[in-house]
């Protein structure tokens, strides 16, 4: 088996090892250098700059240890002084003190001792304070004297200068130890006063390191300086080693990539390693023989495409004329069936109207085209319109029918409207279709008829008092005749029969009048709440054996445009069925009033604990009727009510448990508000 050379598996390794494996050799490089030489170097100087400072310390000690054992065993207290401030006016030197038995005096010539002495008692700091020094005795009393021991202030507490605290030394004949002092670095040392292997007392020296941490700082950056420029030559090393390693394959590979950009494909890339660039080029030669393979085939494909597209094109013209044709056709189709239709967009502009559509609902083709349907069909009553619409839109596909009465320029009509919702791609819908039958005429043939049916009823009604009538007048006419005493016996029943069919006949023509001759409707701006209160007045509170008349009105309701006398009408038939329903079983009543969903309209509704409608669908018939008493036309003549408002009736019953009447109501139309004065 081969060996491979490192610069071989070097050259095989990815770009991501290749840059991890440099960087790591220069780092570790770096710090190789940094610990095994410039460490050693910069902790033996400081400990060649301690020992120094040391040395120096042990001479001041030894230079004034003889004068000051003098000074404790001749007890002269002066003397001490004097020598321990000299000993504290020499350079370095930043706290003496000596203990001898019961005498300790300590000296400091430390220019903020000084000022920190002489400061509290308001005294300047003197123009030469190095000749000045600090004295503190046993007794914590402290004094600043100048040069030949001439005091400058006496009497000091020393408590109050905050002066750092120097505990005991260690026992030994000398000791050296680095201590922080005032916030800087010390050496401390300690030693015995000895004289002919005898101990006189002890001397504490604190010596500034001032010096020491200067050149450690002057060593320490010429070594950072040293190490920087390494660190920045081994970058730049770094980079151009970097740029042989990756840019330059990247170049040739962005060079190769540009000429086969500008249509040369015969350029290659020589692959001479394993890692990505190897890979990118092995890559890069398979896309580019790909691309000139493809090319060949394009350039025989486009030969044969130019008739391909020739033909489509021929395809697509056919199809266009047969869709043009078949959008003309359903143009003519729709333009004249005697249905409206209109068209919306999703956003509820109208696309397209027929002119059935335009006739229907007053419009111009040309005007309403592009506008909302919202700004066309405006007013409360249009509002049912646009429900319906607004329906189809969460329904999916199933269309939505409606029959709505509108007031229109030509006068009231009735419309039926189906929405059925546009579809497009996929099923989505793109719009809405709205087509429109005027049920007008229809309802009035419908009405004809059913007024001639009532007319047919009201005769055959009118002939069943009327018998008793003639019986009656034939049965008085006889016992006058022949007997009087009868006669007189049979006159007051007669005549009470006779009156009583006259009454049934005059209650069935007015019901049959108010039927078929309804006044026209007095449209004026009304508090519906207020209305309806008004109409219940009678009820509530109610004075009905077992039946309560309940009235809760609704908050917030707009008000609505109504015939007062005609409406109220309405409410009060509605009413007195629901009592009639619950008569002889009791319960509550209850009429509420409310706002429709959507905010177009409001609603009335009454609700009855009755026995309910078996039949609900056949009572607004002529003549029909749930009642032992009745003409059948009341709920009738309700509706037309109702419908000439603009509005809808709907009755939902269940048996056994009640009746309950809605009527819905238009909104009418907000005042304009009056503009600055």
């Amino acid at each position: 088996m081969a060996v491979l050379s490192p610069a071989a598996v070097f050259r095989d390794l990815s770009l991501k090892w290749k840059v991890t494996l440099t960087l790591a050799v220069a780092f570790v490089s770096i710090v190789t250098v940094f610990l095994l030489a410039l460490v050693p170097f910069e902790t033996d100087q400081r400990l060649r700059l301690l020992d120094r400072d040391q040395r120096l310390v042990s001479i001041l000690r030894e230079k004034y240890q003889r004068d000051l054992i003098y000074d404790v065993l001749s007890e002269n207290e002066a003397s001490l002084a004097a020598n321990l401030a000299d000993l504290a006016r020499q350079p370095g030197v930043l706290w003496a003190r000596v203990a001898a038995g019961g005498l300790e005096l300590s000296a400091s010539a430390d220019r903020r001792l000084l000022e920190g002495a002489l400061a509290p008692q308001g005294l300047p700091s003197p123009p030469a304070p190095e000749e000045l020094v600090l004295l503190v005795g046993a007794d914590g009393r402290a004094s600043v004297i100048g040069p030949g021991g001439r005091p400058v202030v006496a009497g000091l507490a020393a408590s109050d200068m905050k002066l750092p605290l120097l505990g005991p030394s260690p026992p030994g004949p000398a000791h050296f130890e680095e201590i922080a002092w005032g916030g800087e670095l010390a050496l401390r040392h300690g030693a015995e006063l000895r004289a002919a292997e005898e101990v006189f007392g002890r001397l504490d020296l604190v010596y500034s390191l001032a010096e020491l941490r200067r050149s450690e700082s002057l060593t320490r950056t010429i070594l950072y300086g040293v190490v920087g420029t390494t660190f920045v030559l081994a970058l730049v090393l770094l980079n151009l080693l970097i740029a042989r390693i990756v840019i330059a394959p990247v170049g040739r590979v962005s060079e190769a990539m540009s000429q086969a950009s500008r249509g040369d494909l015969e350029v290659r890339l020589a692959a001479t390693s394993g890692d990505e660039i190897g890979t990118m080029a092995g890559s890069f030669n398979r896309m580019v023989a790909d691309l000139d393979s493809s090319k060949r085939e394009i350039e025989d494909y486009s030969r044969n495409l130019e008739g391909m597209v020739q033909a489509r094109t021929r395809e697509l013209r056919e199809s266009e004329e047969q869709l043009r044709q078949l959008k003309n056709h359903l143009e003519t189709v729709i333009a004249h069936v005697a249905t409206g239709v209109v068209t919306l967009d999703d956003e509820g502009r109208i696309t397209a109207l027929n002119d059935r559509a335009a006739e229907i609902l007053s419009l111009r083709r040309a005007g309403a085209e592009g506008r909302p349907v919202q700004e066309v069909l405006a007013g409360p009553e249009a509002g049912r319109v646009r429900e319906l619409i607004a329906s189809t839109e969460d329904g999916g596909l199933i269309p939505r029918k409606a029959q709505i009465s509108l007031r229109l320029p030509q006068g009231r009509r009735t419309l039926s409207v189906v929405a059925s919702p546009l579809p497009g791609e996929a099923g989505r819908r793109v719009g809405t279709v709205l087509a429109f039958d005027d049920l007008t005429e229809l309802l009035a043939s419908q009405r004809l008829a059913a007024w001639k049916e009532a007319v047919e009823r009201v005769i055959h009604e009118i002939k069943n008092p009327l018998t008793p009538v003639g019986l009656a007048a034939q049965t008085l006419r006889s016992a006058y005749a022949e007997d009087r005493r009868r006669f007189d016996d049979l006159f007051p029943s007669a005549i009470d029969m006779i009156l009583q069919a006259v009454k049934d006949l005059k209650e069935l023509i007015s019901e049959f009048t108010r039927f078929s001759r309804l006044p026209q409707v007095a449209l004026r701006r009304e508090d519906l709440n207020a209305l309806v209160a008004e109409a219940l007045a009678l009820y509530v509170p109610s004075g009905l054996q077992r039946i309560a008349v309940r009235y809760e009105p609704g908050d917030g309701i707009p008000p609505i445009e109504a015939d007062p006398e005609q409406l109220r009408r309405v409410l009060l038939n509605v009413v007195n069925n629901g009592i009639d329903a619950m008569e002889g079983r009791g319960g509550e009543l209850t009429v509420s009033t409310g706002t429709a969903e959507g905010g177009g309209q409001v609603r009335v509704t009454v609700r009855d604990q009755g026995e309910g409608i078996e039949d609900v669908d056949r009572i607004f018939e002529p003549y029909y009727t749930t009642k032992v008493k009745g003409t059948g036309l009341g709920l009738l003549i309700s509706r037309q009510i109702v419908e000439e408002h603009g509005g809808l009736i709907r009755v939902r019953s269940q048996l056994g448990v009640g009746t309950e009447v809605e009527i819905l109501l238009p909104a009418a139309a907000r005042a304009p508000t009056a503009g600055p004065q």
